[in-house]
């Protein structure tokens, strides 16, 4: 068994878990514009982290964010963890993408109890959009090979930087003046800590992973049918042993551009065998605070288990998806209580 809580969350709609899932739930976006132009010389639009300055750019905002998720980490929980033991996994962007300088984010910051927040195990996954379920993968790894009792992972993004944002103007992929089209950038940092038994009350359950890699991506002009998305929806659903119809609720880190919103249909219809009878609501994140880039994954999980332990999850499983619309990689993830 692996067991997984979200033990931080600072996020543009709220700094604690609970507050976060409180205002995602209640669909309230917080949008607003930024200091940067698109292409036609038009403000974009965004949300960013109100705690942070909209001056501190850069590597000094990726560090900000890390240091704000750790001093909001709940005392009675960090009294509960081996700081200092637990392998760390540090999720970021996908390598290939340009933004600001990783080195040096976590510079200077200690665990709650003083201990080095990364200790002698430390691994860094540059991934995007399924950094989340690559380091949960390698996480539970570490757990069974590695004789670990917890793995600490944490995931630090911020769009709201030039670098990224020209990259995807460029490639008509941010919603601005003239692409409607487009994703709203957006940031945050969330830690989770992975462990072979709940160390926090109302934790969730892993119950499985799929990964694959799909070939027709945002950039080209390959046919597409979700093949990478169903690939790895389809192996998380055959690990955990159930079917797509016994799944309650799906959670997407989908940002607004359609292309993903077909390929989350078509993973559901093509693993779907049988009828259900009851609905199968999606949540987006992104609806109130943009995309989170690497964030994003954690997001989904740090959601899904405020939903199961508050009473409101419409069932007793959920899906979780992840994809990289730009280099391929596709990640799905079954939780449940």
């Amino acid at each position: 068994m692996t067991a997984i809580s979200c033990i931080s969350l600072v996020c543009p709609v709220g700094y604690t878990p609970a507050s976060a899932a409180a205002a995602m739930r209640a669909r309230i976006p917080v949008f607003e514009e930024l200091m940067y132009l698109d292409r036609g010389g038009q403000p974009l639009r965004g949300a960013r982290v109100e705690a942070i300055p909209p001056e501190t750019r850069g590597r000094d905002r990726l560090h900000a964010l890390a240091r704000l998720a750790i001093e909001q980490i709940d005392g009675e929980v960090a009294a509960l963890l081996p700081w200092g033991e637990m392998p760390f996994l540090l999720c970021t962007r996908d390598a290939d993408m340009p933004g600001a300088r990783i080195n040096g984010i976590l510079a200077g910051l200690m665990a709650p109890n003083g201990a080095p927040l990364a200790g002698r195990r430390s691994f860094h996954i540059t991934n995007g959009q399924i950094s989340a379920f690559v380091a949960v993968e390698q996480a539970r790894r570490l757990l069974n090979e590695r004789n670990a009792e917890a793995c600490l992972i944490m995931a630090i993004d911020s769009l709201i930087d030039a670098r990224s944002l020209s990259w995807l103007d460029n490639r008509m992929r941010l919603k601005t003046s003239q692409v409607t089209d487009g994703l709203i950038p957006g940031e945050a940092a969330c830690i989770l800590v992975a462990s072979k038994r709940p160390i926090v009350s109302g934790s969730l359950r892993l119950r499985g992973l799929g990964f694959a890699i799909e070939t027709a991506t945002a950039g080209n002009e390959d046919p597409f049918r979700a093949n990478g998305l169903s690939a790895a929806l389809k192996a998380a659903l055959a690990e955990a042993a159930v079917q797509m119809h016994e799944v309650a609720f799906r959670l997407s880190d989908v940002a607004g551009e359609s292309y993903a919103f077909e390929e989350l249909v078509l993973a559901q219809v093509r693993n779907m065998r049988q009828p259900r009878l009851e609905e199968q609501p999606v949540w987006h994140a992104a609806d109130c605070m943009g995309d989170c880039g690497a964030a994003a994954g954690l997001v989904q999980f740090a959601w899904a288990e405020q939903a199961f332990k508050r009473g409101y999850a419409p069932g007793e499983l959920a899906a979780l998806h992840g994809s990289s619309m730009a280099f391929g990689g596709r990640a799905a993830a079954l939780v449940s209580t």
